[in-house]
């Protein structure tokens, strides 16, 4: 069974770093910027609609297949809160009124669907990278998100494993499990929190990896 993990944070605090650790990885990067580091990727400045986006990446994953012989392990998502706010832009430019909303909550629908549908039951483990913002009132952190599908809990209410990365005193944590973050693991060795320097992604996955396979082994 392929891993769907999340990973959030506020703005630069780390979060395509923890890529660099990756193998046999592919990502979309519409973050603003040019992805970073030597990983095949993609950079989208922007894009029409959520077909015109999942077609893409199809079509770049075949890319992959074609170049290396073999699907990628892992699908990165840089970002999602950046991706739901180019579906807001659009869907605010097309349409009026209500329409604006029901077509916001389509689009998105289309594309968790594509990662869960396509990507994940192909196989393909997905690393979801979110922005957060910290409620000063609840002194919590929560996703940047978009429509009703933000209103359920967004992500983190679709996965199992969701990490959360903070900068604090010149050093970069991971927290794991907390109720200050949007953070939790059903991996029962990882840390409630740790250093970033002590943190390998890759491994991470690897583990909840063999937690799936175990669990899949129970399925009746």
């Amino acid at each position: 069974m392929a891993v769907k993990l999340l990973i959030a944070g506020l703005s630069n605090s780390g979060k395509t770093t923890l890529l660099k650790s990756l193998k046999k990885a592919y990502v979309l990067s519409h973050d603003g910027k040019k992805f970073p580091f030597p990983i095949p990727h993609t950079n989208v400045p922007t894009f029409d609609g959520v077909s015109q986006l999942t077609g893409l990446m199809t079509t770049k994953i075949q890319a992959y297949q074609d170049s290396f012989g073999e699907l990628p392990d892992t699908v990165v998502i840089d970002t999602a809160s950046k991706i739901f706010d180019t579906i807001y832009d659009n869907c605010n430019r097309k349409y009026t009124g209500f329409k604006i909303y029901s077509e916001i909550d389509l689009e998105i629908k289309l594309f968790t669907d594509y990662i869960q549908n396509v990507l994940v039951e192909n196989g393909m483990n997905v690393v979801i990278l979110s922005h957060a913002i910290f409620d000063g009132e609840t002194s919590t952190y929560s996703l940047v998100g978009k429509g009703s599908f933000s209103k359920r809990g967004g992500f983190v209410a679709e996965v199992d494993y969701s990490s959360f990365l903070e900068a604090k005193n010149n050093k970069r944590y991971i927290h794991h499990r907390s109720t200050k973050y949007p953070a939790r693991t059903l991996l029962e060795t990882a840390p409630d929190s740790q250093l970033v320097d002590d943190f390998d992604l890759q491994e991470y996955i690897n583990q909840i990896a063999d937690i799936n396979s175990s669990v899949e082994t129970f399925e009746l």
